[in-house]
């Protein structure tokens, strides 16, 4: 029976399995995954690293090439004002179209093709820089090396300044600023406007603090940019990578320079040149022509001489102001006062240039600095009689050279007050020995003499050396190497000359190397109470943009004791009034002043330029007030002592450091009332000098000998040097004694033995039938003969005592007694 249909079976559906997703599906999806979840994450690094409150901006004023910053006298009066000398801008237009070439192919070939970031190029620069471990290239196209000038080399700066060096981290972080402030550029102005602002900005090694092409085209070939030839503009092009390495006429002013600088400019134009001629910009004929030309023969570099008197201290102000600030006045318009003073700078470029002082020759050369000893300002500075003209810039009041005997206060005497209880009138042994401990007998003294023990005023007075050496020695074992080390960071010497220091520094030798600057600071702390405030110009900057202010930043180190200071003061007073015939009475006026000379000799390299060994270098003047220190160098620079020019005796003669100090020092008297340092409490008078308190009650007994030889000499032994013994007069008596049968008394000075003599003259006696009673011998009277009565002769002494004969002689028994 059929079913009804609705109760018929239904079909059943076929169960669908659900498919499974392999393993390599699953690692996909793994993948995708975490390359979402990281470009997330890379996305909000990247904006957290653009919204940085702390980061760059992009501004298009703060692309601007025209700079205000004005700086200000210490009487508060603007005295320069950095713009059209600095740079002079030039217009896309005015640009050959030879130069726009070089740029691109040297630098940014696809700049009018890309947004302002190079992904390509970025990507070849990254896996470089994988290889090399390092962040060298940078893969940055003009626009970014734009941004870079105008903003990241400020930030990092400002980093510098704030944070310490810049980390390998927050370089990434600029980098990524830096490109994304490249994009919002290309956005903002056109591809020509920013070739402008990059060619106006960067530095071709041109001088006088110059920038922009303009100006290099003007300073290495005297012609407007419109007319630079290909060669001219392929170097131009190059020469940017390293300015001064690639500047040709440094040859003319690096007297010690190893690098051809003319040599590696034509490599680095030809470089450019073939990347023109592979871009296509060039032809294979044109390539040739430029690349074989000379490029000396371009050059033509006119001196100019700049005539403002400031020019040294305003070069010196703008370098300091990007050490305090992180940011570049000649950008980032700001106001600086500074402690300038115009009347006494005016005057060091007249000295500078010959209207004061006399000079030698024409070949003579000079640099000297002015401080305010309480506050360390630098009030001005004297560069030298050729800064104005020469192209590189050499400033010999900032230059370093060796400071001779101008060391020996510093280092060698002013702490031995303190530290070995010293006198001013501690006697000093001036004596030949090998101080330096190297079998040379060094140093010796410039007078070839050595006067044995003398006061430390006259030490002071003829500059002895071997005093200064034995002090020195006496000192650093008493602290140690690097408490001196660090006394040297504390004048204010370079870290690495500090870390130099040995025994030699105390009388200019060695290593020890100082500036003009450096030197007048180090002598400060002499009128300032053992203290030194940091050498600076720049009291104060404020940034125009946000009024934000910068104070001066200058520490004060406390070297040597009040007492110590005035100590060394009073002995230097006398090196100048003491009648020592030393150039520095040239100093003495109606006013206390204090000073000290120092000179540098040849040694064997002089040879090389013909200069006999032993002759002067240069010479040392540092003189000081209560109220302001001046340092000043003579001498030769580079160039003449290429040609053989040293130091003669006629050059000495004519005194020029000292002439210039007095009369710097004579001038500022129109701005302070000098008047001789205050004695301060805590020192005694001792033996017609001073003394410090502490060591009043036991005396000056560092006078007494520090070494085996001086102990020996102190007790009149003779010191041999080959077998390092001493020899006492004694000693050969004490020879004679012992091989004579005696006893020797050291302690005495006396030989003891038995005494021969007497029992000698007992057995003479009893042999010739007399009587000793233990002193004399008695013979028996023998009957006398008559005689006739001699005549008494009136020039024979009448002889008294007891007599005997021993068959040989009549001997005077008191004169055996």
């Amino acid at each position: 029976m059929a079913q009804p249909q609705n109760e018929q079976k239904k079909p059943q559906t076929p169960k669908t399995s659900r498919r499974k997703l392999d393993i390599w599906n699953k690692l996909a999806v793994c993948i995708l995954s975490i390359f979402l979840v990281g470009c997330i994450s890379v996305f909000f690094v990247l904006v957290n690293i653009i919204n940085d409150p702390d980061g760059m901006r992009f501004s298009q004023d703060g692309l601007t090439t025209l700079s205000n910053s004005r700086l200000y006298d210490s009487s508060g009066n603007v005295f320069y004002e950095l713009g059209d000398e600095i740079r002079e801008d030039v217009t896309y237009s005015q640009i050959p179209q030879s130069v726009v070439d070089a740029f691109l192919s040297i630098e940014d070939s696809r700049f009018f093709d890309h947004n302002g970031f190079d992904l390509p190029r970025f990507l070849k620069s990254a896996m470089a820089n994988l290889k090399s471990g390092s962040l060298a290239q940078g893969g940055s196209t003009l626009t970014m090396q734009m941004i870079d000038n105008a903003f990241t080399k400020n930030q990092e700066k400002k980093i510098e300044t704030e944070q310490g060096p810049v980390t390998t981290v927050q370089k990434l972080k600029l980098k990524i600023q830096e490109i994304y402030l490249s994009l919002i550029a290309e956005q903002s102005i056109n591809k020509e406007q920013i070739f402008e602002y990059y060619v106006n900005r960067i530095w071709f090694g041109s001088g006088n603090n110059t920038r922009g092409i303009q100006k290099a085209a003007q300073y290495f070939f005297n012609k407007d940019v419109s007319q630079l030839n290909l060669g001219e503009a392929a170097f131009l092009a190059g020469c940017i990578n390293a300015p001064d390495t690639y500047n040709p006429l440094n040859n003319l002013n690096e007297a010690n320079s190893t690098l051809d600088h003319l040599k590696a400019a034509q490599k680095r134009r030809n470089v450019t040149l073939e990347l023109m001629m592979q871009h296509g910009y060039i032809t294979e004929e044109e390539f040739n022509l430029a690349s074989n030309q000379d490029l000396s023969f371009s050059l033509q570099y006119i001196e100019k001489t700049n005539e403002d008197p400031n020019q040294a201290y305003i070069t010196q102000t703008l370098s300091e102001v990007m050490e305090l600030t992180g940011q570049d006045p000649a950008i980032i318009p700001m106001d600086i006062y500074t402690a300038l003073n115009q009347d006494a700078q005016k005057q060091a470029d007249e000295i500078c240039k010959g209207n004061i002082v006399q000079y030698p020759n024409d070949a003579f050369d000079v640099g000297f600095s002015m401080i305010e000893n309480d506050t360390g300002e630098i009030i001005a500075v004297g560069p030298g009689r050729r800064y104005h003209s020469d192209s590189v810039k050499v400033d010999n009041s900032t230059d370093t050279k060796q400071p001779g005997s101008t060391m020996k206060p510093l280092l060698a005497y002013s702490s031995t007050f303190d530290i070995l209880g010293w006198s001013t009138v501690h006697q000093v042994n001036d004596k030949k020995k090998d101080y330096w401990k190297n079998g040379s007998y060094a140093p010796a003294n410039s007078d070839g003499k050595f006067n044995g023990k003398m006061s430390l005023q006259d030490a002071l007075g003829v500059s002895k050396n071997t005093t200064a050496a034995q002090a020195m020695i006496d000192l650093v074992t008493a602290k140690g190497y690097d408490y001196w080390k660090d006394f040297c960071k504390k004048l204010g010497y370079n870290d690495d000359v500090a870390e130099g220091f040995n025994e030699q520094y105390s009388i200019g030798g060695s290593g020890m190397i100082a500036t003009p600057v450096q030197q007048a600071s180090a002598y400060s702390m002499l009128a300032n109470g053992g203290k030194r405030v940091e050498a600076h110009r720049v009291r104060k900057v404020i940034r125009r943009s946000d009024k934000k202010e910068f104070e001066t930043n200058a520490k004060t180190y406390e070297l040597i004791s009040e007492q110590a200071a005035w100590m060394m003061s009073v002995l230097l007073e006398k090196v100048v009034s003491g009648g020592y015939n030393n150039f520095n009475n040239i100093l003495g006026g109606n006013y206390p002043v204090y000073a000290k000379s120092g000179t540098t000799d040849w040694q064997s390299e002089g040879a090389l330029y013909k200069i006999p060994a032993g002759t002067s270098k240069d010479e040392w003047s540092v003189g000081y007030t209560n109220k302001y220190t001046i340092a000043c160098w003579s001498g030769y620079t580079t160039e003449y002592i290429k040609q053989g020019y040293y130091v003669t005796l006629h050059d000495l003669n004519v005194a020029t450091a000292f002439h210039i100090s007095h009369y710097m020092l004579d001038y500022m008297q129109k701005y302070a009332t000098y008047s001789a340092i205050e004695k301060p409490s805590g020192i005694s008078d001792y033996k017609g000098g001073y003394i410090k308190d502490e060591f009043k009650s036991k005396g000056d007994t560092a006078s007494e000998n520090s070494d085996a030889q001086d102990a020996c000499e102190a007790g009149g032994g003779g010191w041999d040097d080959e077998t390092d013994t001493c020899t006492r007069p004694d000693d050969e008596e004490r020879q004679a004694c012992e091989a004579d049968g005696g006893t020797w008394d050291s302690e005495a000075g006396t030989c003891t033995k038995e005494d021969t003599e007497t029992n000698d003259a007992e057995t003479t006696c009893t042999n010739n039938g007399g009587t000793w009673d233990g002193s004399a011998c008695t013979y028996p009277t023998p009957e006398p003969e008559p005689e006739p009565t001699p005549t008494p002769d009136p020039s024979t002494p009448e002889t008294t005592g007891y007599i005997w004969y021993d068959g040989r002689s009549l001997y005077n028994i008191f004169d055996r007694l």
